[in-house]
């Protein structure tokens, strides 16, 4: 009789526990002749739900195992053929929120991206530090767009300037990022943060000190322990850390190891043939390697191509003459998981015993580092 409650109790709490994970998104926004497919992705889009867009509405309904950020975006059903990529009409049809358990509203009366949310009180927090920070992030877009023409350009100077400004604007974010996870340390939006702050670059400078603000049952949680061994692995590229010694071959296949550049002062370059951002760089690469080069400066290169043809083709287009190497795995290469690379063009800068000094040097900030070792 007690094994039959029990059973019995069991299931009620499994049934509801099922129900709690259970979330449904209603959303309003202007009607368009255009024909769109309403699409709700989360966990880096290995999950996902999918709905049409009718007359401006749409539902989604779906489970999670837990909170979670999420995207929602248009998708044209019928794009013209060769339609160009816009990246304003992209940023319209995309909107970033919380998904929570219960009822999650969607409105615009403009775009997607600019729509108020509202649910849970998870949701609705998320929402608040959003319009918080919407001239900040404003900023930031503006400024990325900017970036990405003059790159295509290769106009390093003003790249340069560019990058400054970006930077600027991301110091801006952390202040707000930190404020938020100061005041709402039992929150999974702070959560989000401590991994927004660490960014593809695996900033653990950043990161940590924000993932410590947090209370335990969030930092002990599934997600939080995923956060915790990302800051673990930003930590190997920290200023003040010995690298890790790594083999990648050039393109005769010789093996070359970061061991070999001890005595110098070394920069470590990920990149690849097929990212703007890592091309727009040559020019300041090139001018650090040629000033400094008979100093003790030295660049071990490191592609994440697949191709060898078009490495090589960018390595001869672009006139660099230092180190290059290559396993041709892509995103699985050796060194680049070592790194925790998660974008590109990442960079660290070592000094005569391998230890990190600088991280991330871009635009004429690599010469100026220089300037002041070489002194």
């Amino acid at each position: 009789m007690n094994k039959l409650i029990y059973s019995v109790l069991l299931l009620a709490f499994l049934s509801a526990s099922a129900q709690e994970k259970k979330f449904v998104i209603t959303g309003s926004l202007p009607a368009t002749a255009k024909k769109y497919m309403v699409l709700l992705s989360w966990d880096n889009g290995s999950s996902a739900e999918e709905t049409n867009l009718v007359n401006g509405k749409f539902e989604i309904k779906g489970a999670i195992a837990g909170p979670v950020i999420a995207t929602i975006s248009l998708q044209e059903e019928n794009p013209p053929k060769n339609k160009a990529f816009d990246n304003e009409e992209f940023n319209h049809n995309n909107l970033t929120l919380f998904l929570d358990t219960g009822n999650i509203t969607v409105i615009s009366k403009t775009f997607l991206n600019e729509a108020s949310v509202s649910g849970s009180p998870l949701v609705n927090d998320f929402y608040n530090y959003q319009q918080q920070i919407r001239q900040i992030t404003e900023l930031e877009n503006k400024a990325v767009n900017v970036y990405s023409e003059y790159s295509k350009v290769k106009n390093a100077e003003a790249t340069n300037l560019l990058l400054d400004v970006y930077k600027r604007i991301q110091r801006l974010l952390f202040i707000e990022q930190m404020a938020f996870v100061k005041k709402n340390p039992a929150s999974f939006v702070s959560l989000y943060l401590v991994e927004d702050a660490l960014g593809v670059d695996m900033d653990a400078a950043k990161g940590e000190p924000l993932f410590s603000l947090l209370n335990d049952p969030i930092k002990e949680s599934i997600q939080g322990m995923k956060i915790k061994a990302m800051i673990e692995t930003g930590k190997k590229s920290m200023v003040g850390t010995a690298a890790a010694d790594f083999t990648q071959p050039d393109a005769n296949g010789n093996a070359v190891s970061l061991s070999s550049f001890k005595g110098k002062y070394v920069l470590v370059d990920f990149w690849a043939s097929w990212c703007g951002p890592c091309r727009a760089e040559s020019p300041n690469l090139i001018k650090a390697y040629e000033k400094y080069k008979s100093k003790g400066f030295e660049i071990f290169s490191v592609s994440l191509d697949e191709s060898k043809d078009k490495w090589l083709k960018a390595v001869k287009d672009d006139r660099y003459t230092w180190t290059q190497t290559a396993d041709l795995k892509g995103w699985d290469n050796a060194a680049a998981r070592q790194f925790g690379v998660q974008g590109i063009p990442f960079n660290t800068l070592l000094d005569p015993n391998g230890v990190v000094i600088a991280r991330n040097l871009r635009g004429d900030e690599l010469v100026k580092k220089l300037e002041e070792i070489f002194k």
